[in-house]
Parts: C-alpha cells; sequence; structure tokens
C-alpha cells in the first residue's frame, strides 16, 4: 500500500472518491496511485471509429480535415479528434453514418474476438451499438449477428445506430442476456459486455469515483456470473466468447473468470493487442489477498494511468 490512510482520507476528499473505493485502488496500483488520481483528471478527447460499410479510412479523413478537423491516427480503425470548429456529432459526415463515436479502448473491443464473414454471432447486451456494428463492418455485412438487450430504451438507440451505419446482418432482440440459451443453434462468437459498476470510466464520468461501494461491486459481480454461465453453456464447441467490462473492480473481473475457470469446462486464450503502441496489461492474479490462477494473466486491461483511455477488462474464453 502507497499511501497511509491519513494522507488516503484527504486525497479522497479533494478529489471526490469515496474512501472506500480509494481505499482499494491504492492497494492495487500501489506507488502507480498518484498517476491513475491524475490520469482520471483528464478529459478523453472525442475519438471515431471509420464505418467501412460505407466509406473508406482515406476518404473520411480527407472530407474531414477540409472541414477544419485535425485528426490524429491511433488504429487500424479510427481517428482522435486533436482540433475542431464544432462537434463531430453535429457533422453530414456522422448523420450520414460514416463514423461512430467510440473511446480508443472500445474500439479495440471488437478487433479481439474478429469473427468472419461466415460467423454467427451474439452480442448478450449489445446497446448502444458501437461493438455491435463494428462486428457488422468487420464481417461486411455478411453472417449473422443477434443483439440483446433488455433496456428498451437502449434498444431504440441501438436499432438507430444499425440503421444508420448501414447494418444489415444484425437481428436485434429485446431479451435479458442470459435467455441466451433459448437460441436453437451454438453462436460461433460471443461479446458478453457486461453490466457492471462501469468505474473504468471516471474520467468520462466523475460520479463514478464515489457513486458504486462494494456493495453494489459484489452484487453485480453475481449478475455476471449468471450471464458468464449462460455464455458458456451456449458458445460452440470451439468457439470464442470475449467477456468484457468497463470496470476496474476484481471482483467483476479477474474473479469473476477465475470462478468460470473453476466451474466449467474452459480455458483462456491469450489476447494480442496494444493501444497506441502500447501493450494491455495483464490481468492481476493476486490482489485484495487472493492469489489466483497463473492462468488468468491471460486476461488484458487498459487502464487511464498506462494507456490515456478508460479502464476496461477482457477475458478472451474457449471450451473443447
Amino acid at each position: 500500500m502507497f499511501v497511509d490512510l491519513m494522507k488516503l482520507s484527504d486525497i479522497a476528499r479533494e478529489y471526490g472518491y469515496s474512501f472506500d473505493n480509494l481505499k482499494r485502488y491504492n492497494e492495487m496500483f500501489g506507488e502507480k496511485l498518484p498517476e491513475f488520481i491524475a490520469a482520471n483528471e483528464t478529459e478523453n478527447k472525442d475519438s471515431i471509429r471509420v464505418n467501412t460499410l460505407k466509406i473508406s479510412r482515406d476518404e473520411l479523413y480527407e472530407r474531414l480535415t477540409e472541414n477544419g478537423f485535425v485528426l490524429k491516427n491511433i488504429n487500424d480503425f479510427g481517428f482522435i479528434i486533436e482540433e475542431s470548429k464544432f462537434s463531430i456529432s453535429s457533422t453530414q459526415e456522422n448523420l450520414l453514418g460514416y463514423t461512430y463515436i467510440q473511446g480508443v479502448a472500445e474500439m479495440i473491443v471488437s478487433p479481439i474476438l474478429s469473427p468472419d464473414k461466415n460467423d454467427f454471432v451474439i452480442d448478450m447486451c449489445a446497446a448502444p451499438g458501437g461493438k455491435t456494428t463494428h462486428f457488422s463492418a468487420m464481417m461486411e455485412n455478411q453472417g449473422l449477428i443477434y443483439a440483446f438487450d433488455i433496456n428498451r430504451r437502449r434498444l431504440s438507440a441501438l436499432k438507430n445506430n444499425i440503421t444508420r451505419l448501414g447494418c444489415l446482418n444484425i437481428a436485434v432482440f429485446n431479451l435479458n442476456g442470459e435467455e441466451i440459451t433459448k437460441i436453437k443453434d451454438s453462436p460461433d462468437k460471443i461479446l458478453l459486455d457486461a453490466p457492471c459498476t462501469g468505474s473504468g470510466i471516471m474520467r468520462k464520468d466523475s460520479l463514478r469515483k464515489s457513486l458504486k461501494s462494494t456493495h453494489d461491486v459484489i452484487f453485480l459481480s453475481e449478475i455476471q456470473k449468471k450471464l458468464l454461465k449462460a455464455a458458456i453453456q451456449s458458445l460452440k464447441s470451439g468457439g470464442t466468447l470475449l467477456y468484457t467490462t468497463c470496470s476496474l473492480e476484481p471482483e467483476e473481473n479477474e474473479f469473476v473468470v477465475q470462478w468460470a475457470l473453476d466451474n466449467f469446462d474452459i480455458k483462456l486464450l491469450k489476447i494480442d493487442a496494444d493501444i497506441n503502441g502500447i501493450p494491455l496489461e495483464k490481468g492481476f492474479n493476486e490482489v485484495f489477498g487472493r492469489k489466483l490462477s497463473d492462468e488468468i494473466l491471460l486476461c488484458r486491461r487498459s487502464l487511464p494511468h498506462v494507456h490515456n483511455t478508460n479502464g476496461l477488462f477482457m477475458a478472451k474464453i474457449t471450451k473443447p
């Protein structure tokens, strides 16, 4: 533990964290805690993913730079907006579905699952559709994607984005993710972007510093286990399941994956990915007094103070 409890209380008060939450991050990040706190005070610049169903990367770059946007290449899929005279959301390019406003870390999720044109894919918690529509573009509107979401209001946003981006291979269902077990055919690929405390997006939403408690973390971890169990049961033999959250909490991430390893015949796959050339961090296999299996080191995290992005967790799973 890097910061003593007396000092930690002052820091929590100064930056708007609940003491209990900051105490957890102190134990997780140790001497990197000041960098973590500073990173969460940095506002994310807008970033956009190119919708290749409608436009090429080069053409979009040319159109936006002609309109005064200063863009920075970040990966094969999009740009950071360094400077602009007006919001990207108000542009003709966005209205026409050439762009999807998406975080830098979030853009790498769909490529990690890597669906191809012949796959049957299920996105268990799909709204508002950033990752679902990315699947569609990667699959070139071929194959089949089922997009589930239980929230009708969020489902409306999902449908609007599917239409705006010209995705033709997505079927939308107002279903709880656990209902994936009702689907007759086993999917080749599953994304479970599970409901979580969202502590990884503090730099976007400062209320996340204090809004959720340890009780909320434990409550949500039980929901995550139920969803993950359903996903594992439904996955095609030899298929791939990507479990993700935008939470920093080990109880919602590594501990859930360890529970799955202990209870199901699955294994973790290696994730090769980086953000702006910085490799993703390994999962925690020793935290909060628990020693997890070495296999947990195959999980990956993006962290605000390492990658200058939101915090995300990813575990890539397969079964015999």
